[in-house]
């Protein structure tokens, strides 16, 4: 059956079964070009591979109806390979590059994909779909149109900055300047030696000298 007869079976009815057997019909094709392009690592195939037919599993919905799925799996197998070529820091042959995205192959250059591995691609994406749409049916939880990102956000920094302040010590926020011309009265004094109303303790060596100029000013 086409390609293309498979992937409207699999948008319009939700069939894996055509979904599966068009990644059997078209693997060999898509690993074979992605060799050619990666030179490289097996692994490496097979991951480009995967991300092929996951890429047309989420996108097929929105594919037109008279595409030619061989060219779309040609051209996305190359940006593919490449991609993962750049994300490994690996060596690009432009040369194999230009001339896999000018047209198909021979079909003497087509290599057999591993066994298996057509199944382990159809079956870790249509089970990763089905995870996806689980999730989806969970209940949404609805908040009021005033709780925006922004809001969270500005209300948070509001919060940091208020945690800070009241962590600054009280003689931090509002310092008492102690000086030679600072003239002492009694009732600065007695709010000065009692920090229960508010008032700041005096370190120990100062005490004897505002002692001594508060019974000057008595006199």
């Amino acid at each position: 059956m086409k390609p293309e007869v498979l992937l409207k079976a699999f948008v319009r009815y939700k069939s894996e079964d055509g979904f599966v057997e068009l990644v059997a019909s078209t693997v060999n094709e898509v690993y074979s070009q992605a060799l050619r392009i990666i030179q490289g690592p097996p692994h490496l195939v097979e991951e480009t591979v995967l991300r092929v037919y996951w890429e047309l599993a989420r996108k097929a919905p929105r594919l037109a109806e008279d595409i030619e799925l061989c060219t779309w799996l040609r051209e996305r197998t190359c940006n593919t390979a490449v991609r993962i070529l750049h994300q490994q820091d690996r060596f690009v042959d432009r040369t194999v590059l230009k001339r896999e995205k000018a047209g198909t192959p021979v079909p003497s250059e087509i290599v057999a994909a591993p066994p298996g591995l057509a199944t382990r691609v159809s079956q870790g994406i249509l089970l990763n779909r089905a995870c996806r749409k689980s999730i989806s049916l969970l209940p949404r939880v609805s908040w009021p149109a005033w709780i925006r990102p922004m809001h969270i956000g500005a209300g948070a920094v509001c919060v940091l900055g208020l945690l800070l302040v009241w962590n600054i010590p009280f003689h931090r926020r509002n310092p008492i300047v102690l000086s030679p011309e600072l003239q002492m009265t009694p009732a600065s004094y007695g709010q000065l030696a009692n920090p229960e109303d508010g008032g700041f303790a005096l370190p120990p060596s100062q005490t004897p000298k505002l002692s001594t100029e508060v019974s000057r000013n008595q006199q």
